[in-house]
């Protein structure tokens, strides 16, 4: 038995953005213009793999980060610090790794995030409402 997919991918690229806008639309009448889907079917394998290739390594850092930060919270937010303090541990002063200590005190009390929540703000703003949303508030610094 055929499926519409036997049939959908020997459609010419422009047959089948316009069939995937007809898709779109039929889930919640949500209109996407056929162009949309023309130009990303037409962007180069490169451009796909180089996307692909980005999650992974993301991925990879992620687990990096998840590890370090299961093995002692402690060291890893001290690091966070020294990172943007641009502190190197090695070379640390007695009233900077005193200060490590009394602000990693006060972030584990007040169960804080590694992350500014301006951020964290900034980013469920960008996914629930779309970069377009964020694009036209004028917030780009």
């Amino acid at each position: 038995m055929k499926t519409a997919y036997d049939e959908f991918n020997r459609f010419p690229v422009a047959k089948m953005a316009q069939t995937m806008s007809d898709m779109t639309f039929l889930y919640k009448e949500m209109r996407v213009p056929a162009k949309h889907y023309k130009d990303l079917l037409g962007k180069p394998l490169a451009e796909m793999v180089e996307d692909s290739v980005s999650i992974n390594l993301l991925n990879t850092y992620y687990k990096t980060l998840k590890t370090l930060l299961d093995e002692n919270p402690k060291w890893f937010m001290q690091a966070l610090l020294c990172l943007d303090l641009k502190i190197t541990p090695a070379n640390i002063k007695a009233e900077e790794l005193q200060a490590l200590e009394l602000t990693y005190a006060q972030f584990q009390d007040k169960k804080a995030k590694h992350i500014d929540l301006e951020y964290l703000a900034l980013f469920q703003d960008i996914r629930d409402n779309g970069a377009q949303s964020f694009m036209e508030s004028g917030d780009l610094n």
